[in-house]
């Protein structure tokens, strides 16, 4: 398989992992996030665009310079943020601007992706499993948006099924270094690890090889 994949949230962690594997898998992945992200960490390996899948305008730029009257093999909706709610010290803040990158910021990128992308391409969304358990206390909002990917997932593979797969991938807590809001809610590392079957904190190259499965 070939050809080019968009990756968003593609300079964090697990989002340069899943464009390392892409590109052993054949593929042209390209990173697109915030600008100034692909500063951050070790030097990005693979073609970068800043990308704010919150703003509609630059949704469409971004695409548009990609595909440039070409097609895509896939999209990978990575972006994602977490924003701690607790019960009673609800900012307001917060919901809104977990829905527009975690909800609508994905929708945005499918609306502008999809029409490029190959017969038998792939969408693979990138959510979580705090959408289908309730374990992480202040996580509840961020959950209901990481809930909502999945059902967004089945309505979006109902609607392409005729020509492009679609997948929710669900991780756990994955190494990587964590936010403030991060360790708030799920009481850090050791704490996140008991909830795993393994008993460890999985690794963004486990979450990429999974995500390279369904794009391929």
């Amino acid at each position: 398989m070939s050809g080019k994949v968009i990756a968003t949230g593609g300079a964090g962690v697990i989002g340069r992992a899943i464009c390392d594997r892409l590109a052993v898998g054949g593929y042209e992945p390209i990173a697109a996030d915030l600008p100034g992200s692909c500063d951050v960490g070790k030097p990005l390996e693979h073609p970068f665009v800043a990308l704010d899948v919150s703003d509609p305008a630059s949704v469409k730029d971004v695409v548009t310079s990609i595909v440039s009257g070409g097609s895509l093999a896939g999209l990978v909706n990575c972006a994602g943020v977490l924003r701690d709610s607790f019960l009673g010290e609800l900012d307001e803040s917060k919901p809104d601007v977990m829905f527009q990158v975690n909800i609508a910021g994905m929708a945005r990128m499918v609306d502008a992706a999809a029409p490029h992308i190959v017969d038998a391409g792939s969408i693979v969304n990138i959510g979580s499993l705090t959408g289908h358990f309730g374990r992480f206390t202040g996580a509840s909002v961020y959950g209901a948006t990481k809930a909502g990917i999945a059902a967004y997932t089945r309505y979006l593979a109902s609607a392409l099924a005729a020509g492009i797969r679609v997948n929710n991938v669900a991780p756990g807590v994955i190494r990587a270094p964590m936010g403030p809001s991060m360790a708030r809610v799920s009481g850090g590392e050791e704490v996140s690890a008991q909830y795993a079957m393994l008993k460890r904190i999985g690794e963004p190259e486990e979450v990429a090889e999974v995500v390279e499965f369904f794009i391929s």
